[in-house]
């Protein structure tokens, strides 16, 4: 979910190479498309940046800050009555997303647009309905208004739309409003 924070660690580990940093985002930006990435067809800087992403997610999520702001967040969450199943979603994602709204409007925010550039070289490990979901995809990206990462309401209406299709995850409408709020009181 973190797109900006994987361009940040690539950018700071690997280079700004487009395909690299298109590879450290691709297994978030895969899932958002709704389309499945062939790992094992990747090549070069795409297969390189897809280590990365998973490198930093392990060390990402095993690090103790990660666990304690999603640990608030949950909690915060529970007590204005958001159950269980949309709390811990929204904990993880939710500060996954507040972290990347720290980046919006950087260098980091025009190397992810560098990336997103070349997005189409990814369309090579997916078959051919993926393809066509995948060009779509980037092409919502181009006219896309911009990331609002640095605004609670905008990450909170991304959540509820990420977990619409998720039975145990979805997150209400009525709750969309309390969800930013508490996200609104994690914003430093």
């Amino acid at each position: 979910m973190n797109i900006l924070g994987h361009t940040f660690v690539a950018l700071a580990v690997g280079g700004d190479e487009p395909e690299y940093l298109l590879g450290a985002m691709l297994p978030d930006l895969a899932p958002m498309a709704g389309v499945k990435v062939a790992r094992g067809a990747l090549v070069g800087a795409l297969r390189e940046g897809v280590r990365c992403h998973l490198r930093a997610d392990d060390a990402f999520h095993a690090h103790p800050d990660f666990r304690a702001g999603s640990g608030a967040l949950r909690r915060a969450l529970a007590e204005r009555g958001v159950e269980s199943g949309p709390a811990r979603a929204v904990g993880h994602a939710g500060w996954e997303l507040l972290l990347d709204g720290t980046l919006v409007r950087t260098p980091v925010e025009d190397a992810f647009r560098r990336a997103m550039a070349v997005g189409d070289r990814a369309a090579t490990a997916m078959g051919p309905d993926d393809r066509a979901r995948w060009a779509a995809f980037l092409a919502r990206g181009r006219t896309s208004p911009g990331l609002g990462y640095d605004d609670p309401r905008w990450v909170a209406d991304r959540l509820h739309a990420m977990l619409a299709r998720r039975p145990r995850l979805r997150l209400p409408e009525d709750q969309v409003a309390p969800v930013a709020a508490v996200l609104g009181g994690h914003v430093d």
